[in-house]
C-alpha cells in the first residue's frame, strides 16, 4: 500500500495518535453549541473564546492595550485616552457571569439644560394654544366668522393631533437610522433601502437619541410656521391649516418630552405640564395687553416668533447627542448584530451570503434597529389603555367645558361685570398651574397608593365646587370655586400619565402617553361642541347640568383604577 507507506513516513513520530474525525466534529460542536450559550446569556454577545489570561491579577493603574476582536470592523470610541478609574485586579468569579447581572444604570447627559429646554418647549405649547380664547372675536370679525366655523379650529387641533400621535412612532424610527461603521453621524437622514444590502444588514442602527434631536428641531420649526401663518391674514383656510400644523407638532413634541420627563425626576412631568398650563395663562394676558394700548392683535404672533426661534436654538443645542450617547447606542447596535450571526449559527446554515442571495433557501428575517412590534399597536391592544384614555376624553372635556362657558355663564345668570368676568378664565387656568406645579413637587415623596387617593379627593372636592357654582348665586363665590376646581383639576392629567407609565409596560410608554393626550385634544374638541348644542337649545342655565355629571363621571371612573402596583408585565 504505497499510499499509507507514505502517509506513516510523513508523520511525525513524536506526534500524538490522532483521533477519529467523526469524534472531532462532535467535540467541535459540543464546544461550539457551549460557547454560544455562555454569549447569549450577556446583554452584548461575543464570540470571542474564553481567553487563559481572563483569571490573571492586574496592577492597580489603568492600560491602553488594546485587543483585536477579529471582525470585519472596529468599535468606534470617542473617548481616545486611558480610563481615569484603576482597573479593579480583583480576580472575577467563575460563576458571576452565569449567576447574576449588574443592573442597568440609566444616565443622563446634560439632564437639567435638557429638562429646561423641555420646559420651555411645554411653555410654547401653552402659549399658541392659550390665546385662541382672547383673538376669537378678532378672527370672527375680521373673517366673517360663524359659531360652527368657529368651532371648527377645535376640530382642526383634534386631527392635527391625532395625525401626530399614529405617526409619531414611524417618524422617530426613520429618523434614528445611523450607520453604524461611521465614526461621524451626519445630520442628514440615511436611506438604507435604497444602498447594497449586506449579508446582516449591520451597516445600519437605531439611536433614540438622534431620533428625539431630529424629531424635537423639526416639530419646533412646524409650530413656529403656526405664528406665521396666523399673523399673514390669509384667510380662513390658512388659519384652519395653522392649527392642524399646530397641533400636529405639539403631538410630535409632547411624545418625545413626556417619555423624556417620566424616565427622569419624578416632578419634571408634573413641572413640565405645569408650565404649559402657565403658558395658557401668560399668552391671554399678554396678547389683551398689547391689544388694550392699540396694537394690532396679529402683531402677537409675529411678536412670538421670537420665543420660537430661542425655543428652536434651546432644543437644537440641548439634544443633540453627547459622544458618550452615540457610543452607547454604536455599541447596542454591534452587539445586536453579533446576535443575530449567533442566531444563525445556531441554526446549522454554514453562510449567511448565500442565505441572503438566496431567499428561498432561508427562512430568517433579519430586523435590525427597529422594534419587531409597533408599541402603537400593542398599547390599543391593552385593557389599561383604553380605560386611561377614556378617562382622559372625559376629564379634558370637563375642563375645556369649564373654562369655555363658565364666563358666558356668570354674564347671563349671574350679571357679573363685563370689565372683570373675564379673569375668571385666568383664575381657572392659574389654579391649575398651580396644583400641577405642587403635585410636580409632592409626587416623589408620594406612593402609588397614596397618589391614587390623592387625585381621587382632588376630583370629589372639585364635584363640590362644581355643586356650589350651580347652587349659589353670587358672583364672588362662583368665581372662587371656579378658580379651585382648577386648583384641584391640576394634579389629574399629570397623574393619570404617571399612573400608565406604572401600569403599562416599558415598551409602550411613548405610545401610550402619545394616545391619552390625543383622546384628551379629542375630548376637548367633542364636549364642548356637544355642550354648545344643548345651550343653545336649552339657554346657557343649563350649563350645570354638563358639568357636574363629567365631574361625577372622572371621579367614578378614578375609583376604578388599581389603588395597589399591580405586576408589570415585559413584552418579548
Amino acid at each position: 500500500m504505497p499510499n499509507q507507506e507514505n502517509d506513516i513516513e510523513g508523520r511525525d513520530p513524536l506526534a500524538s495518535p490522532q483521533p477519529d474525525k467523526g469524534a472531532i466534529d462532535d467535540a467541535e460542536h459540543q464546544q461550539l453549541a457551549e460557547i454560544l450559550s455562555l454569549t447569549m446569556s450577556k446583554r452584548t454577545p461575543r464570540f470571542d473564546l474564553p481567553s487563559p489570561l481572563s483569571n490573571v491579577r492586574m496592577a492597580e493603574y489603568s492600560t491602553t492595550v488594546a485587543v483585536a476582536r477579529h471582525q470585519a470592523y472596529s468599535d468606534y470610541s470617542p473617548y481616545t485616552s486611558s480610563p481615569s478609574t484603576a482597573v479593579n485586579s480583583r480576580a472575577p468569579s467563575p460563576t458571576k457571569e452565569l449567576d447574576e447581572e449588574d443592573d442597568p444604570v440609566t444616565t443622563f447627559d446634560r439632564l437639567n439644560w435638557r429638562l429646561a429646554s423641555g420646559f420651555f418647549a411645554c411653555f410654547m405649547g401653552g402659549w399658541a394654544d392659550g390665546v385662541t380664547g382672547t383673538v376669537m372675536p378678532y378672527l370672527s370679525a375680521e373673517f366673517n366668522l360663524t359659531s360652527t366655523l368657529s368651532s371648527s379650529l377645535f376640530a382642526a387641533s383634534t386631527c392635527g393631533f391625532f395625525a401626530g400621535t399614529f405617526l409619531v412612532e414611524t417618524i422617530l424610527k426613520f429618523l434614528g437610522r445611523f450607520q453604524v461603521k461611521r465614526n461621524t453621524r451626519s445630520i442628514f437622514v440615511l436611506f438604507p433601502v435604497f444602498s447594497k444590502r449586506h449579508a446582516f444588514n449591520d451597516d445600519y442602527g437605531h439611536s433614540d437619541t438622534q431620533a428625539r434631536f431630529l424629531v424635537l428641531v423639526v416639530a419646533s420649526v412646524i409650530h413656529a410656521m403656526y405664528f406665521i401663518m396666523m399673523g399673514s391674514r390669509s384667510g380662513f383656510p390658512v388659519m384652519f391649516l395653522a392649527y392642524v400644523l399646530s397641533a400636529f407638532s405639539r403631538a410630535l413634541l409632547t411624545a418625545p418630552l413626556n417619555a423624556f420627563f417620566a424616565a427622569g425626576p419624578k416632578q419634571a412631568l408634573g413641572y413640565g405640564l405645569g408650565l404649559a398650563s402657565f403658558g395658557s395663562v401668560a399668552s391671554p394676558l399678554v396678547c389683551q395687553s398689547i391689544i388694550a394700548i392699540g396694537v394690532p392683535w396679529y402683531h402677537f404672533y409675529y411678536g412670538s416668533l421670537a420665543l420660537s426661534a430661542f425655543n428652536i436654538a434651546f432644543l437644537a443645542s440641548m439634544f443633540r447627542p453627547t459622544p458618550s450617547e452615540s457610543y452607547r447606542e454604536r455599541q447596542d447596535a454591534l452587539g445586536e448584530a453579533r446576535f443575530q450571526k449567533s442566531q444563525h449559527l445556531r441554526s446549522g446554515r454554514s453562510s449567511p451570503v448565500n442565505d441572503i442571495e438566496n431567499p428561498a433557501a432561508s427562512t430568517i428575517k433579519f430586523n435590525f434597529g427597529a422594534k419587531p412590534r409597533s408599541a402603537l399597536r400593542l398599547a390599543l391592544s391593552m385593557p389599561y389603555q383604553w380605560a386611561l384614555s377614556s378617562f382622559i376624553l372625559l376629564y379634558c372635556g370637563s375642563e375645556t367645558t369649564t373654562q369655555g362657558f363658565t364666563v358666558t355663564y356668570l354674564l347671563q345668570t349671574r350679571h357679573a361685570n363685563e370689565k372683570t368676568v373675564g379673569y375668571v378664565t385666568s383664575g381657572f387656568w392659574a389654579g391649575i398651574s398651580v396644583g400641577r406645579f405642587i403635585w410636580g413637587y409632592c409626587i416623589p415623596s408620594l406612593t402609588f397608593t397614596q397618589r391614587k387617593y390623592t387625585v381621587h379627593a382632588c376630583i370629589m372636592v372639585a364635584v363640590i365646587m362644581h355643586l356650589l357654582v350651580w347652587f349659589i348665586k353670587s358672583n364672588i363665590q362662583n368665581a372662587v370655586s371656579t378658580s379651585l376646581i382648577g386648583v384641584l383639576y391640576g394634579p389629574i392629567f399629570p397623574a393619570c400619565l404617571s399612573m400608565a407609565n406604572d401600569i403599562l409596560p416599558e415598551e409602550v410608554h411613548m405610545a401610550a402617553m402619545a394616545l391619552i393626550s390625543s383622546f384628551g385634544s379629542l375630548g376637548g374638541a367633542i364636549f364642548p361642541l356637544k355642550t354648545g348644542a344643548i345651550l343653545d337649545a336649552k339657554g346657557i342655565q343649563t350649563l350645570t347640568y354638563v358639568t357636574v355629571p363629567l365631574a361625577a363621571a372622572i371621579a367614578c371612573l378614578w375609583t376604578l383604577f388599581p389603588s395597589r402596583l399591580p405586576c408589570k408585565t415585559t413584552l418579548v
